[in-house]
């Protein structure tokens, strides 16, 4: 029988890396398992360019912090147990607003996004948000990403954007 895994918050065989400007955490599954699971803590303001993953279902949980979601056409405010699932294909993008921290559980059934961490992080020598993001050069960004399918196809939002978004919301 194959073993099971339990992976506990201090963990010494849990990665954490430093990811653009975030802490991301890949928890552990059982060997045989195809499925990566990452938490993400974002700072505020933390927005990726908006993006497109060609094969990959992009899914993940919200567990804290507020985010404006720009998913195909739709805008939208989300918070704590806001479930995203956005089939491949679709642009997306998000901005975190507020005075919190964004943190989200990720669900994928491909290691793409997984290895992408993995390619552009720096291991975290301790689980909190880095005080320096470490961005690498746009066209290395591109290049890095490219090979690991996510595709940039247009700016982060903007802080003007969500704004916008917030105050259709209230």
């Amino acid at each position: 029988m194959e073993p099971v895994v339990i992976d506990r918050p201090d963990s010494v065989e849990t990665q954490a890396w430093w990811f653009l400007d975030t802490l991301t955490i890949e928890h552990r599954t059982a060997p045989s398992m195809r499925t990566v699971v990452m938490e993400m803590v974002f700072p505020v303001g933390s927005a990726p360019p908006l993006h497109v993953h060609h094969d990959l279902d992009d899914t993940w949980l919200i567990l804290g912090g507020e985010f404006v979601l720009r998913c195909g056409d739709e805008q939208t405010l989300a918070g704590p147990g806001t479930w995203v699932s956005m089939p491949r294909g679709v642009p997306h993008t998000f901005r975190v607003v507020g005075d919190r921290e964004g943190h989200i559980l990720l669900v994928h059934d491909t290691a793409r996004f997984r290895d992408l961490v993995r390619a552009l992080g720096v291991p975290a020598p301790e689980r909190v948000v880095p005080e320096r993001p470490a961005f690498p050069e746009f066209d290395e960004l591109v290049r890095v990403a490219s090979a690991h399918d996510l595709t940039p196809v247009g700016p982060p939002m903007s802080g003007e954007d969500a704004e916008l978004v917030l105050a259709s919301a209230s």
